[in-house]
């Protein structure tokens, strides 16, 4: 199955289970992660119109693509031979001034980031929040009272022969506790 309908698919099931425009978000950042390619621009652009979409409609959705197409976070692989000058440096140098240093960066070469972007920082957080260990919960006194064979009663005969009688077990659990 290709990469697309694998995505689409998994957004989908994301967005159905989320069940309102908030957790639209959550199927993007899904989505990415099932693609596993952290430096296309592309998919950065998708994920940034789908959360600008659930937050501002069309509006949003295009602002976010847009965001998520300039600021795709990841590493990259330069297609051309590029000169890198420092962000507040680049008004200065449309005037006509010289930056005071120029980095050359070769075709080929792999551009990833040293520090983790806010979106890296995050994603981290969320994965430690989730994995993080998480007992089962104590059952009730019914769910107890359902798990033990000894109080099971079953259907003799019918449609149902065989079947638990959840309104038989019912009154008797009830009898018991008012004891």
């Amino acid at each position: 199955m290709p990469k697309g309908r694998i995505v689409k698919k998994g957004v989908k099931g994301a967005i159905k289970r989320a069940g309102g425009k908030a957790k639209l978000g959550a199927g993007a950042v899904a989505a990415e992660r099932a693609t596993d390619v952290l430096d296309n621009p592309y998919v950065s652009a998708a994920e940034g119109a789908i959360i600008g979409g659930a937050i501002g409609g069309v509006p949003g959705a295009i602002a976010g693509g847009l965001i998520g197409f300039v600021l795709a976070d990841g590493e990259r692989i330069t297609p051309i031979d590029m000169i890198a000058i420092p962000a507040y440096q680049y008004s200065a140098m449309l005037q006509g001034r010289e930056p005071t240093f120029q980095i050359f960066i070769k075709e080929g070469e792999l551009i990833a980031p040293i520090k983790p972007t806010d979106f890296m920082e995050s994603s981290a957080i969320v994965d430690a929040v989730q994995s993080g260990p998480s007992k089962p919960r104590k059952l009730n006194s019914w769910q107890r009272y359902l798990k033990q064979k000894k109080n099971h009663i079953k259907y003799k005969s019918g449609a149902k022969k065989g079947k638990l009688n959840l309104a038989a077990m019912s009154k008797a659990f009830k009898r018991g506790r008012r004891k």
